[in-house]
């Protein structure tokens, strides 16, 4: 009888562990989660610029079907495509513009 009473005992302590254990590891990994992917690359603050959602943006980012970052490659390469290069601004423009003229 002694000995059932220590395995049980045993058996207990060891779910109780194991329940803790597996707690703990839970709250690591929403820590882990919350962390900056790749924050040595994002040391760079954001322009106000280049939050802009003026008509010509969203006409472009209607264009792209919401996908920002195709968005900013059209912008990017309109910028540096022109000699002396225009800014981000008119490059937005320009390309609605032409978004408008081959709807047309």
């Amino acid at each position: 009888m002694l000995i059932f009473a220590l395995l049980s005992l045993l058996v207990i302590a060891a779910i109780v562990a194991w329940s803790l254990k597996s707690g703990k590891r839970k709250n690591r990994k929403v820590a882990d989660d919350s962390r900056i992917y790749a924050a040595h690359t994002q040391s760079r603050p954001l322009e106000p610029l280049e939050h802009s959602t003026g008509h010509a943006f969203g006409l472009l980012l209607k264009a792209a079907r919401g996908d920002r970052s195709v968005v900013e490659k059209w912008i990017m390469a309109e910028q540096h495509q022109n000699m002396p290069p225009i800014s981000r601004d008119g490059a937005i423009e320009q390309l609605a513009q032409r978004l408008q003229a081959s709807r047309r």
